[in-house]
């Protein structure tokens, strides 16, 4: 896919965020959604950290592509190793005000 987030994916993603199926847990169910339409095409599927999801004034598009290439940049062989470096990105952080969400060292 290259720099283009799949186009289907983030469709699915927007549809079941504007059915709202549910009082709680659309949020899940969409990257669900996205992600199981990544994976029918063999892409990297999207990781959304915790910063990220209050990241609301960079366009949709712009905003999925920018965090499909942070997730593609991790080697996912080992997952503690994965996690350690996620959270030295502060992925796992909540604060806008204090952090800002890093692109791993390679």
């Amino acid at each position: 896919m290259g720099e283009e987030v799949n186009a289907r994916a983030l469709l699915a993603m927007f549809l079941v965020s504007e059915v709202h199926p549910f009082n709680d847990g659309n949020g899940r169910l969409t990257r669900l959604v996205m992600n199981a339409e990544l994976s029918v095409v063999g892409s990297c599927r999207i990781i959304i950290p915790t910063l990220f999801r209050e990241d609301n004034p960079i366009p949709f598009l712009d905003a999925m592509q920018k965090v499909h290439k942070w997730t593609a940049a991790f080697y996912y062989e080992d997952i503690d190793k994965v996690i350690a470096e996620m959270k030295a990105c502060n992925a796992f952080e909540k604060s806008l005000m204090r952090y800002k969400l890093l692109t791993p060292s390679r």
